[in-house]
C-alpha cells in the first residue's frame, strides 16, 4: 500500500468509527457490554503482546538504506 495513503485512510476512518459508536450508544445499543464480559487478565496479556507485535512490524517495514 502507498505510504501516503495510510494516514489519509486512518484520518478518515477514525472519526467515522467514533461517530458511529456515539450514534449507536445514543440509539440505545451499548457496545461496551461485550468488552466488560472479557476478564481483565486477557487485556493485561494481549495489550503488551499487541504493542510488541506492532513495534516489530514497524521495525521491519522501516526503509533500509
Amino acid at each position: 500500500m502507498n505510504r501516503e495513503a495510510v494516514p489519509l485512510i486512518v484520518g478518515i476512518l477514525v472519526p467515522i468509527v467514533i461517530v458511529a459508536l456515539i450514534v449507536l450508544y445514543v440509539s440505545g445499543y451499548d457496545i461496551t457490554v461485550y468488552l466488560r464480559k472479557i476478564d481483565l487478565i486477557y487485556y493485561v496479556i494481549v495489550l503488551p503482546f499487541g504493542l510488541g507485535l506492532l513495534a516489530a512490524i514497524l521495525w521491519f517495514k522501516k526503509p533500509r538504506e
